[in-house]
């Protein structure tokens, strides 16, 4: 059985390791997830035998809406919410990690703790609390992506951890978010993180329910709230498919509520692998498997070479030992391009049984270049979208970097989304800055250690940045780099016009 599975149950526990024999091979899974838990439901002490909500040891966070334009009616509405869904939930008490730890913001521009998740052992005590809760008038505007943030980063950042630990935030709006685009790279953080948000909204906001589309659990949920009569109805499927979600035994109502899918807009997508011998050999094989996990995201084209249906993967890595700008080596080793597979399946096989370390030095801006050449100029049927995502470890050799600058550029000029993945404790910011493409809180993920929960943080990172770039949500190039790719397109003319006549 794994460990993980087990960490955060009681009467369960693990020898040092100087007193554990040697590893033994692996053997076959006793349960599959579900009948362990349903297993530990049974035996633990904790457990009364009744179904609970919520099902699994959860985070609640509750953000309340104090912006300029809230009145204390709404307040008190909001107020009230909270109280009735704490009354109706199990709230722990002990030491036995059930039910649900419950902490309370408020927010405007800024956001303040009123409520934290060690405040109160006591279901009552909590309650008392949160009737005493009074509204402070603000003249401050609203900023949910802000107020996401901060959520995820200070009230999440010491929480109970756990493979069935779930993280909920619960955020009231009475309006849009001032910055609109801030709600969209905390999306992408939440799903990295995976907390599920929730918005009860008071009036219509088109634009974050709009970026909500992009789960399709039915989990994050964006419900409008009626500001005058019974608003009970209407958060039923939050209690339903969110807060009591149970994905073992899950109510039918949820699976109803799953979102359909808009039309799909395909990707061609290359991943450029950093394999220089700065890397270790057993981080280099922990890469490898971030890249299997990551083909997951992808529909893959069951025809690449020609059908216009289905996403297609290339992969490069960098560099060849024996590459420099001055000689004729070729600056990567092309793994596989967008026509090769036609199954992940292929794909990932490739890659844990060919794939090898190079060794080399680091040339991501020839690798770049090399893969928009080589790769993407000659592929039939292209798909709408283009996205070059970088693997990263370290800066970039010293006679790569004017390529990177340049060539990075103009990839963002002709449409390409850079996504770049930094891993690794030693990185150059402003090279990092200057590869990514804009908003850089949506392009640029970067990691401490290479190892499995870093490396799951770029992977559920992955699934939402696409859904953005398949639905437009950022244009390529930017409006901020259009007087910079007019320079390079007339530079790119000019180019052209001297070399024709001098023919």
């Amino acid at each position: 059985m794994e460990r993980h599975f087990l960490t955060f149950y009681p009467n369960i526990f693990f020898l040092p390791l100087s007193l554990q024999g040697y590893k033994g091979a692996k053997g076959m899974a006793s349960f599959s997830p579900c009948e362990l838990i349903a297993y530990i439901r049974e035996h633990s002490s904790c457990y009364q035998g009744t179904t609970e909500c919520p099902a699994y040891p959860t985070e609640l966070v509750f953000a309340l809406d104090i912006s300029q334009d809230t009145t204390l009616q709404m307040f008190e509405q909001m107020k009230k919410i909270v109280t009735e869904t704490v009354n109706q939930t199990n709230i722990r008490e002990s030491n036995c990690p059930v039910g649900a730890r419950v902490a309370v913001v408020s927010y405007s521009s800024n956001t303040n703790y009123l409520i934290r998740f060690t405040d109160f052992q006591s279901k009552n005590k909590l309650l008392q609390e949160l009737r005493r809760l009074s509204f402070q008038r603000t003249t401050n505007r609203r900023d949910i992506g802000g107020s996401m943030k901060f959520v995820a980063r200070h009230l999440f950042k010491r929480t109970l951890q756990g493979a069935n630990v779930r993280k909920v935030a619960v955020f009231f709006s009475n309006e849009e978010s001032g910055h609109p685009s801030s709600v969209n790279a905390e999306l992408l953080e939440y799903s990295a993180l995976e907390i599920v948000p929730v918005i009860l909204a008071f009036n219509n906001i088109t634009e974050v329910n709009r970026a909500f589309l992009m789960d399709d659990s039915g989990q994050a949920q964006v419900i409008a709230i009626p500001t005058r009569g019974d608003y009970s109805p209407f958060l039923k499927r939050f209690q339903l498919c969110t807060l009591c979600y149970d994905k073992c035994k899950p109510d039918a109502v949820c699976g109803r509520t799953r979102r359909t899918r808009s039309p799909w807009e395909y990707v061609d997508a290359a991943f450029v692998l950093d394999s220089s011998r700065k890397i270790n050999p057993d981080e280099f094989k922990k890469l490898k498997e971030f890249l299997s996990r990551a083909l997951d995201h992808f529909e893959i084209s069951s025809q690449p070479a020609t059908s216009s249906v289905g996403d297609r993967v290339a992969m490069v890595s960098h560099a060849a030992p024996a590459f420099r700008p001055q000689n004729q080596v070729v600056p990567v080793k092309k793994q596989f391009d967008l026509v090769t597979f036609s199954t992940t399946q292929f794909m990932k096989k490739y890659i844990q049984e060919s794939v090898q370390q190079l060794d080399g030095g680091a040339a991501v801006g020839h690798a770049i270049q090399w893969t928009i050449n080589h790769i993407f100029s000659y592929t039939p049927n292209p798909r709408k979208h283009k996205v070059i995502i970088v693997i990263s470890v370290g800066g970039t050799s010293h006679w790569d970097k004017a390529v990177l600058k340049k060539v990075s550029l103009r990839a963002k000029c002709q449409g390409y989304a850079l996504l770049v993945v930094s891993v690794g404790q030693t990185y150059n910011s402003t090279e990092l800055e200057e590869l990514a493409s804009y908003p850089l809180e949506q392009h640029l993920v970067q990691l401490g250690r290479i190892h499995k929960p870093e490396l799951n943080y770029a992977v559920m990172f992955l699934k939402p940045f696409l859904h953005f770039l398949r639905n437009g949500f950022n244009s390529y190039p930017p409006a901020e780099l259009r007087t910079k790719c007019h320079k390079v397109s007339t530079k790119k003319s000019r180019h052209v016009f001297r070399h024709h006549s001098h023919k």
